[in-house]
């Protein structure tokens, strides 16, 4: 007898080569096995980076303890105009009678407002911010003002050491009559931990150019001790505005101190007078952190507030 299984034309069609009955059944699970592991995979890496994400939203929000931020009952930091116009803000507290005989880290007793007499756009204002505590501040800078921006830093942030100085420049960028704004300068995390500079702004003359930060130029000074109002010295110097105080072995006249190169900034003349040494002259006022702090190689300019008057003899456009 004949069998399926040795038909030309078997009943049922040939099973190929390896598979069987169980064959469809056992690569189904063996993709099902697959699929979940991929997918725990995804949960684990998806758990993972939610993990880390978070870990990261809590170091950048966590809490700064605000006493840390304060000395003496207030924040760490306080910020003038260098014009020598600046008064107590609100009246709130009485000017010092001698600026340099505080026994105390702060500049001043409290805010301050001070009077910028722009000469134009594009003029420009310096403003010394003092960090009174001992650690490093990260500080943010911020103007409510539609005429007047940072120009800088470009950035707005400050990064200021314990116990010194840094500044930052106002830019005049519309022609403006009269305006009252404020320069608020805060910490990035901690809500409400700022201070105040009022500046009100007037117009004065328009001239045509204005030096700013970087600017090359010869300048005329005078400078007194502003306590006692005795002249220390008169004289012309090179200086580039907002350079470092650093000394270059080429060119020692360089090596000023850090208030003279930021206080030249905001000179203005015209494009002819600049050349001829004819503009205007302003007068800037110098805490000792800009000045001559711990000199004693310095006397009678050491730990002293320092009042300078400077004019442009050349601007090195």
């Amino acid at each position: 007898m004949s069998g399926p299984w040795i038909s030309d034309e078997p009943e049922d069609p040939p099973v190929p080569l390896g598979l069987n009955e169980m064959t469809i059944p056992r690569a189904a699970i063996l993709a099902s096995i697959g699929t979940i592991a991929m997918l725990l995979i995804s949960i684990i890496w998806v758990g993972w980076g939610a993990y880390t994400f978070l870990g990261q939203m809590d170091g950048a929000f966590v809490t700064v303890d605000e006493t840390s931020l304060q000395e003496d009952g207030r924040w760490a930091w306080e910020a003038m105009l260098l014009f020598d116009t600046c008064d107590p803000k609100d009246d709130a507290w009485d000017w010092p009678e001698n600026l340099s005989a505080q026994d105390e880290p702060f500049w001043l007793p409290g805010e301050v407002s001070c009077e910028w007499r722009h000469q134009g756009v594009g003029d420009t204002a310096v403003v010394a911010v003092n960090n009174a505590g001992n650690t490093t501040l990260d500080l943010q800078v911020t103007v409510d003002s539609e005429s007047v921006s940072v120009s800088e830093p470009s950035s707005g942030l400050l990064t200021i050491e314990g116990d010194s100085a840094e500044l930052l420049v106002l830019q005049l960028d519309s022609d403006v009559e009269e305006e009252v704004f404020l320069v608020t300068i805060s910490h990035p995390t901690v809500e409400g931990a700022g201070v105040q500079l009022e500046v009100r702004l007037l117009a004065g003359d328009d001239w045509s150019l204005h030096t700013d930060y970087g600017n090359r130029m010869n300048v005329h000074y005078k400078v007194w001790i502003s306590d006692t109002g005795e002249q220390l010295d008169e004289g012309d110097l090179p200086v580039t505005a907002g350079s470092e105080p650093t000394c270059d072995a080429g060119a020692p006249s360089a090596c000023y101190i850090k208030g003279f190169h930021w206080g030249v900034i905001g000179l203005d003349c015209d494009v002819l007078r600049c050349v001829i040494g004819d503009g205007t002259t302003h007068t800037v006022i110098l805490p000792p952190e800009l000045a001559y702090k711990d000199r004693p190689d310095r006397e009678p300019a050491n730990n002293q507030w320092l009042v300078f008057e400077l004019s442009v003899n050349e601007l090195l456009i």
